[in-house]
């Protein structure tokens, strides 16, 4: 029993502290986003149907993401957190992402896989993709602050005809680290 018990905590340790390397590594990176979505529509055969939002509110979320490459331009998988307080959902994410100057463009593709928690605790693996772009403007001297607009689709494959998705347009802060 007690091997059993220190084969656990050395596995425990090891994990950590494999996170903890991950996390602390230059390739690592943390961005925290407050999302405040101001267009929403479909794409159907039957044409747009799109309309800017009444009301405006904040949807906060958070993405780590391991970058291979360069400065400029680099690529790697990740996680994303969307939390309506209420309701939160975490997904993996491929993204490409370009550094030019004050600028940051940035393309990334997830879903396939979610795990859902607050008012329902439920994991998901559906054919769900959520592939988004965005452009972003570095302020400070830092460079870890930044605004921009972007565009998330929703795709669900499974559903619909690959030319029928929907669409949020949004505008953000946000702090990367």
């Amino acid at each position: 029993m007690t091997h059993q018990r220190n084969s656990r905590r050395f596995v425990f340790l090891a994990a950590f502290l494999l996170i903890a390397a991950l996390g602390a590594s230059a390739q690592s990176q943390w961005d925290i986003n407050l999302t405040i979505p101001y267009y929403a529509g479909v794409q159907s055969n039957s044409g747009n149907l799109g309309t800017f939002t009444d009301y405006l509110f904040l949807m906060p979320n958070v993405k780590w993401s391991y970058y291979f490459g360069t400065e400029t331009l680099h690529f790697g998988p990740g996680l994303q957190l969307w939390t309506l307080i209420f309701e939160s959902a975490l997904y993996p994410t491929l993204s490409l992402e370009s550094n030019l100057g004050d600028f940051v463009l940035n393309a990334s593709f997830g879903g396939g896989a979610f795990l859902f928690f607050g008012l329902v605790n439920d994991g998901a693996f559906e054919s769900v993709f959520l592939p988004e772009l965005s452009v972003a403007y570095r302020l400070g001297k830092r460079k870890i602050f930044s605004v921009g607009t972007g565009v998330m689709f929703l795709i669900a494959p499974g559903t619909a005809d690959l030319d029928e998705f929907a669409f949020i347009g949004s505008a953000f802060a946000r702090w990367t680290f």
